[in-house]
């Protein structure tokens, strides 16, 4: 579950920005929640301003406790504490049952969208993409949607003739779905490059993954793709960056564990080995085995300008709320 950063006092009040960038809720899906459902009813300046305390932050929290514990935003408001103000900071029962109605929330959702794709419909594939971004942060849908639907999406398709079709179509939508933060973020002048590296045949859905998240964490990032470690010192020199993520393959062997260590000992600057396959390399070497959130906290490479939503676009644009400006 997502956690607050440090605490404050409860006198101290935080703009919506401050707010999405202690919490990892963006601004669009705070504004959405309190419009929608009655969440996280802000403070208003007198200008009508949104301001949140502490409070506030301990109830968002408690919202995503339960988002990753697959209830719908929709239906979350009941499981809350009755006083949020005084109960939010409480642990929360960990055997807590949901019903079958709450559970199969995201499967619903998964099952909708692998019609789409057998349909070859983008249309609702992004209105419903969208409007699961404009109600759920990364963090939750990455958990409860994106990795359960791709890792079985292909035992999904099974034995259909046009199996590989309907993958390579799902990568391309799900590229152009996650691009619009990515470029806008390459547009940012003042912010330091992350490079995301592919070695090998890493599971497509990987590196698409690993940089919707590194989007969501506001990180500049390119990514390219490499067939050996030894590859990387040479393109690394073309391209400036600050952090280097490495995607382990399957089949990382002792000569890329070698041709790793020797990177390291470069001024190519940080350089982590990244992903499901890494754990057991960064063990071998004696490193510790780093989600991309605690990379990115610890390198300091993560914008902390409010949050856009550019890439929300839904029906009627319910949720679009660029150029909004009442806070």
């Amino acid at each position: 579950m997502t956690q607050v950063k440090p605490f404050i006092a409860e006198d101290k009040w935080l703009t919506i920005g401050e707010a999405a960038d202690r919490t990892g809720v963006n601004p669009v899906t705070l504004r959405a929640w309190q419009r929608r459902y009655g969440l996280v009813v802000p403070k208003r300046t007198v200008k009508g301003h949104r301001l949140y305390s502490h409070a506030h932050l301990m109830q968002i929290e408690e919202i995503l406790y339960w988002l990753n514990k697959g209830v719908s935003i929709s239906k979350v408001k009941p499981f809350l504490k009755a006083s949020v103000i005084k109960a939010a900071a409480k642990p929360l029962a960990n055997n807590t049952s949901l019903s079958a109605v709450e559970m199969s929330f995201w499967q619903g959702n998964i099952i909708f969208l692998n019609q789409c794709c057998i349909d070859f419909n983008a249309t609702d594939l992004h209105k419903k993409l969208n409007v699961l971004t404009a109600l759920y942060p990364f963090s939750v849908l990455k958990t409860c949607l994106y990795w359960p639907w791709l890792s079985g999406h292909e035992a999904t398709m099974g034995e259909r003739k046009d199996a590989a079709s309907i993958q390579a179509w799902l990568s391309n939508e799900l590229a152009a779905h996650f691009s619009a933060r990515r470029l806008a973020l390459l547009q940012e002048d003042s912010l330091a490059m992350t490079l995301l590296v592919c070695i090998g045949k890493e599971p497509h859905w990987s590196p698409l993954m690993f940089s919707a998240e590194l989007s969501a964490y506001k990180v500049k990032h390119q990514q390219i793709n490499i067939t050996k470690v030894s590859e990387l010192g040479f393109i690394a020199q073309r391209i400036p960056s600050r952090q280097i993520l490495l995607i382990a393959h399957p089949q990382f062997n002792n000569v890329d564990t070698r041709e790793f260590e020797l990177l390291m000992q470069s001024n190519l600057g940080s350089i982590n080995l990244v992903g499901i396959y890494a754990k057991s390399v960064n063990q071998r070497l004696g490193l510790s085995h780093l989600s991309i959130k605690d990379i990115v906290a610890k390198d300091g490479v993560a914008n902390s300008i409010v949050d856009t939503d550019i890439e929300i676009m839904t029906p009627n644009n319910e949720t679009r709320l660029s150029g909004n400006k009442d806070d």
